[in-house]
């Protein structure tokens, strides 16, 4: 009888995908397979669990896989092999191609219109379990979207645009002195400014998507809890905005933007 602590390996992606019980039937699965995932447990329960819900585990491959759809190209397909997609575009006037983290994403987008996702960054994105998908949904398109940026030197700026066309709505900066999250708090107080001050009564309670729980959560307590010193200029739209928040009621929902799902988030710089 050998000695020591058995193993139970799990292969969420290989060959046959299942538990081993022993490193070589493992490597019999993974070998030769491109960005195989599996992993090791201690136990047979513990094995059990992770392959039913692998995101609830890290895999042993700590690289990252990402799916590739190409949309025009010699052989338009879902790639995981960067390679193979540049033999695909060569030569190719004009290929349209996307990467993704999430191979459930990457299906829809390829049976979708490839301008659904020209503008956007998917890499973030990763397959949900069944639970998530039905807590998470689908975005609801017809809603704001904002977003910030700000370098390493605080210069910031943010903007808001529709969910649905990606317009822009509004744009403020860049000033000095900012953070992201300075910068979603004032996106998110300028959004709901503006909605509350529309004519259509319907833009009173059109949702505002964000993808910082943090500014979501100041523009809650109706303060910008920064501990960066904000500009003079940004000290003023601060004022402002906390002064809107104190003096106005509002009903439009504030939801968080779920990058891992959706990608970025459509008012994104694109900066990342």
């Amino acid at each position: 009888m050998k000695k020591g602590k058995s193993k139970f390996y799990v292969v969420w992606e290989g060959h046959l995908p299942g538990i081993y019980d022993s490193w070589d039937k493992c490597q019999e699965q993974i070998k030769g397979y491109p960005n195989a995932k599996f992993k090791s447990f201690k136990t047979l329960d513990e094995a059990r669990k992770a392959l039913k819900d692998p995101d609830s585990v890290e895999s042993s491959s700590k690289k990252k896989s990402y799916y590739y759809v190409v949309w025009r190209g010699k052989s338009p397909g879902i790639y995981t092999d960067w390679n193979e997609v540049l033999q695909n575009i060569k030569g190719v006037e004009k290929p349209i191609y996307k990467t993704f983290g999430s191979k459930q994403l990457a299906e829809k987008a390829f049976n979708d219109h490839p301008d659904n996702y020209k503008d956007g960054d998917y890499k973030k994105t990763r397959d949900l379990t069944e639970n998530e998908r039905k807590l998470i949904g689908d975005p609801i398109e017809l809603s704001l979207a904002v977003d910030a940026a700000a370098n390493g030197k605080g210069i910031m700026e943010y903007q808001g645009v529709w969910t649905f066309s990606k317009d822009q709505v509004f744009h403020v900066g860049p000033h000095k002195g900012g953070t992201n999250n300075i910068g979603e708090f004032l996106a998110l107080v300028h959004a709901l400014a503006y909605l509350n001050n529309h004519k259509d009564p319907k833009m009173k309670t059109l949702p505002i998507y964000s993808d910082s729980r943090i500014a979501m959560g100041w523009v809650m307590n109706g303060k910008c809890k920064t501990k960066r010193e904000p500009s003079n200029k940004l000290k003023e739209l601060i004022f402002r905005a906390e002064k809107w928040l104190k003096s106005n009621a509002f009903k439009n929902p504030l939801l968080k933007w779920e990058t891992k799902a959706w990608g970025e988030i459509p008012a994104d710089f694109g900066r990342k």
